[in-house]
C-alpha cells in the first residue's frame, strides 16, 4: 500500500486541506484530512491532488486523427496525461456512410485493446444525423438524415462501445434516432442543430438528455426564440458540455452557462483536433485542411474546425471566467465521469480508479498517475 499526502486534496465534492489518499494496487481504499498514516509520501509543496481527466470529446491530437484507428489511440493514450487526463471518448466525425460503418468498427476494436496510459472508456460519434444549416466544418455530402434503422446500424457497429451520439432531434427521422439511441443507454447530445426550444422539449421526452458543445453550432438564444441554447440553459433534464477555450465562447457566456446549470450538469470538453498538443501547421481532419495557429484551428474560409485544447487548460479557462476552482475541477472530473456511468472514475473516494492528478498552483499539470503508477512527470517536479 501507498499513502500520498498533499496540501490540498480535491475529490471534488470536498476539499481536504490537508489530505491524504492510501492506494492499494489500482485502486484508493482510504482518504482522510489532516495528518496521515505513518509513512505516507508528501507530494512537492503547492501541489493539489484531483482525480484524473475525461475528455468526452475529443476527435484527436499530437497530428493524429481518431479515425485512423489503433495508430492514433497509442498516441493519445501516450501523450493525453501530459495534460492530466486519464480518460476518454474518441470522438467520430462525419464521412461517407459505408466509411462510416467502418470507422466505428475499426475504432471499437482498437478501444477495446488495452494499452498504457490514458484510457477510451467508450465512443462518442458526432454526426452523420447533423443539420446542414448548422454543419459547421461538416462536409455536406457526408450528412445522413437520421432513422431508427441507420441509428441501429451505428449501435451495431460500435460493438456496445457507442457512449455518446451527437445528432440534430429536429430532422425528420430525428426523434425516432433519439428513442433507438435512447433506449440502448447512450447518451444522446445535440448540436450541429436548428432545434427550436419546443423541438429540444420533445427530444428531451424522447430520451435525448445531453447539450453537446453548447452555443457552438446550434440556433441561438433569443428572447422570443430560445433555441437549443435556452432549452440547455433553461432544462433542468438536460446537461451540457463546453469548449472552455476562450475562442468558441467568450467568458460572460461561459459563466451564464456555469450559473444556469451548476458545475454538476456541465463538462468541460476539447473537442480538440490533430493540431492540439501539435506545431502550428496544416492539417489534414475531417477532409479539409485546416489551418493551426494562433490557438485556433479553422478552415481555409476562417470556419471553426475543432479546437487545439487540452483539458488542463480548460479548467485555467473556467478559473479565469470566475468559476470557483474546485467546481472547474469537477466539471473536467466527475461530471464527465457521471454522464457516461463511470461509477470509479472522476472522483478520490474509496474504491475508485488510482487515476490521479497532481497540479500546481497555476493549474498546470506536475505529474499524472494511472492505476496507481506514475505515468507521466513534468521534468522538474517532484
Amino acid at each position: 500500500m501507498l499513502t500520498i499526502a498533499a496540501e490540498r486534496v480535491w475529490t471534488p465534492e470536498t476539499a481536504l486541506e490537508p489530505g491524504w489518499l492510501t492506494l492499494e494496487q489500482d485502486r484508493i481504499v482510504a482518504v482522510g484530512a489532516g495528518s496521515p498514516p505513518p509513512g505516507a509520501v508528501r507530494a512537492e509543496s503547492g501541489l493539489t491532488l484531483v482525480p484524473g481527466l475525461v475528455d468526452i470529446h475529443i476527435h484527436g491530437s499530437f497530428g493524429h486523427d481518431v479515425q485512423q484507428g489503433v495508430e492514433a489511440l497509442a498516441a493519445m493514450a501516450a501523450g493525453l496525461p501530459r495534460f492530466g487526463c486519464t480518460a476518454y471518448l474518441p470522438t467520430t466525425i462525419p464521412a461517407p456512410w459505408e466509411e462510416t460503418l467502418q470507422t466505428v468498427a475499426r475504432l471499437a476494436d482498437a478501444a477495446a485493446r488495452p494499452r498504457p496510459g490514458a484510457r477510451p472508456v467508450g465512443l462518442h460519434l458526432e454526426g452523420p444525423f447533423l443539420n446542414p444549416v448548422f454543419r459547421g466544418m461538416h462536409l455536406p455530402a457526408n450528412l445522413v438524415m437520421p432513422n431508427a434503422e441507420l441509428a441501429r446500424a451505428l449501435l451495431e457497429a460500435g460493438g456496445g462501445l457507442v457512449r455518446t451520439v451527437t445528432l440534430a432531434p429536429e430532422l425528420p427521422g430525428g426523434m425516432d434516432a433519439v428513442r433507438v439511441l435512447a433506449a440502448a443507454g447512450v447518451l444522446v447530445g445535440m448540436a450541429h442543430s436548428d432545434a427550436s426550444y419546443e423541438a429540444a422539449l420533445a427530444a428531451l421526452g424522447a430520451g435525448a438528455r445531453h447539450v453537446t458543445h453548447c452555443y457552438s453550432a446550434m440556433r441561438g438564444l433569443h428572447h422570443r426564440d430560445p433555441g437549443l441554447v435556452g432549452a440547455a440553459l433553461d432544462l433542468d433534464g438536460l446537461s451540457a458540455e463546453v469548449i472552455a477555450d476562450g475562442i468558441h465562447v467568450h467568458h460572460p457566456a461561459l459563466r451564464v452557462l456555469w450559473r444556469a446549470k451548476g458545475w454538476r450538469r456541465l463538462a468541460l470538453i476539447t473537442d480538440a483536433m490533430p493540431g492540439a498538443a501539435a506545431p502550428d501547421g496544416v492539417y489534414r481532419f475531417g477532409g479539409q485542411d485546416v489551418h493551426v495557429g494562433d490557438g485556433r484551428a479553422r478552415l481555409a474560409d476562417g470556419t471553426l474546425a475543432g479546437s487545439v485544447l487540452t483539458l488542463d487548460a480548460a479548467m485555467r479557462t473556467m478559473v479565469a471566467a470566475g468559476v470557483p476552482p474546485r467546481e472547474a475541477v469537477g466539471m473536467a472530473t466527475r461530471t464527465p465521469a457521471t454522464l457516461l456511468g463511470l461509477r470509479d472514475q472522476g472522483h478520490l473516494e474509496p474504491g475508485a480508479r488510482a487515476d490521479i492528478v497532481a497540479l500546481d498552483p497555476e493549474f498546470r499539470v506536475a505529474w499524472t498517475m494511472i492505476g496507481g503508477e506514475v505515468f507521466y512527470r513534468r521534468p522538474g517536479a517532484a
